[in-house]
């Protein structure tokens, strides 16, 4: 098809420029240069951009990689790093991330990867209508366009997701936790002040891996670049040479040092229900003797706003969190849910502006507490964080 009459720019009208068109045909014909085997492509609703960081650092102990950057308009992303490979690159991974129906289709009309790393699938975008079968059925097509010498490399614990090897004539590798169904799986996990380990087997080989990033969670997409690194022929010694090496990501999980003795959690960089989820379960697995939430909402949920809010109220609710200071916008769902519950009124703040947290928080939280920070990226709450610790 030509690129310039694909359905996707239906969604994105500001893109039809003719200068556009020539960077998309130039970057088309430069990835049929270059074989298949060199491509790397990343999918799924979260931790994409984790597992990309964590691939590159593996594949690095190796080969000379290229990856696409953050904060690049997604339809840029991947033709502007095929527009930077030169002949010394042996791979490049693509995260290759979907707003909308057609777009893995039109990705694909640019490069083939021949191998493919799925994290999770669930509803991440109204475009979706909160069907998460579509949502699947969209990130499967990369999948099913792997050449059968190819890999599909697939979190076995998330059921949408293993669904999908039953698309593919590629080779599926399995990672995940159960040691029976997985060729790559971790045991004893634990997290140690502000870093997780684990052990990191495949077969009857096994290695202790520490994680410079602090959350259960991070071990998915390190198990995902340990299977990337086992199919390009690394021993488990340098994939843990290079899962160690990556650094945690500005706002990301970060624990920071508080002004007065407690401690910061600032996962400021994005939020979605699951993420919401997950950093609340980092916090309540860390020491404290208090633990406060600062949430901002939650953007692009379409019309399951309302209820995914307050789903993160029944599970803060749940987790006995000791205070909640929410901002504007969608997040009164958390507040009102919350109270709903029989949460104590006076430890639900609501409403607030990012200064009124600060000020909030400067009352009420002491030493010893861990003040957890969360919210999308349009709410700014990295400038409450900036504020309430000593990490400039």
């Amino acid at each position: 098809m030509d690129i310039g009459k694909h359905p996707i720019w239906n969604h994105v009208s500001t893109y039809k420029k003719p200068a556009h068109y020539v960077r998309f045909f130039l970057a088309r014909k430069l990835a049929k240069l270059y074989p298949a085997t060199n491509f790397i492509g990343i999918t799924g609703s979260v931790g994409k951009t984790t597992t990309k960081e964590l691939c590159l650092k593996v594949l690095s102990e190796k080969y000379v990689t290229l990856a696409t950057k953050e904060n690049i308009d997604p339809i840029f992303n991947i033709p502007s790093t095929l527009l930077k490979i030169r002949p010394k690159v042996q791979k490049v991974i693509f995260e290759m991330g979907i707003e909308y129906p057609g777009e893995m289709d039109f990705y694909l009309s640019l490069m083939r990867p021949s191998t493919a790393i799925v994290t999770r699938i669930f509803y991440t975008h109204s475009q979706f209508l909160g069907d998460v079968e579509q949502v699947a059925k969209e990130k499967s097509i990369l999948v099913k366009h792997l050449p059968k010498d190819g890999f599909a490399i697939l979190n076995y614990d998330d059921i949408y997701t293993r669904k999908i090897a039953k698309e593919t004539e590629a080779q599926v590798v399995f990672y995940g936790l159960d040691k029976a169904n997985c060729a790559v799986w971790a045991s004893n996990v634990r997290l140690e002040g502000n870093k997780t380990k684990f052990e990191l087997n495949y077969g009857v080989e096994r290695v202790e891996v520490t994680l410079n990033l602090l959350g259960r969670h991070f071990v998915y997409p390190a198990l995902a670049a340990a299977a990337l690194g086992i199919t390009c022929n690394l021993s488990l010694i340098n994939i843990k040479r290079g899962l160690e090496k990556c650094a945690p990501a500005p706002h990301r999980l970060q624990l920071l040092e508080g002004l007065e003795g407690w401690h910061v959690l600032d996962d400021t960089y994005n939020s979605s229900p699951a993420a919401v989820e997950e950093a609340i379960n980092v916090l309540c697995e860390l020491p404290a003797r208090k633990r406060i939430i600062v949430l901002g909402e939650m953007k692009e949920l379409g019309i399951f706003s309302e209820n995914l809010h307050r789903d993160v109220a029944r599970k803060i609710y749940k987790e006995k969190i000791d205070m909640v200071i929410l901002g504007g916008g969608e997040a009164r769902f958390v507040g009102d849910e919350l109270i709903k519950l029989g949460f104590p009124q006076e430890k639900v703040l609501v409403n607030l502006s990012n200064q009124q947290i600060v000020g909030q928080i400067l009352r009420n939280v002491g030493k010893g507490d861990i003040v957890l920070v969360k919210g999308s990226r349009a709410v700014r709450l990295e400038e409450v964080v900036a504020r309430i610790s000593r990490h400039k």
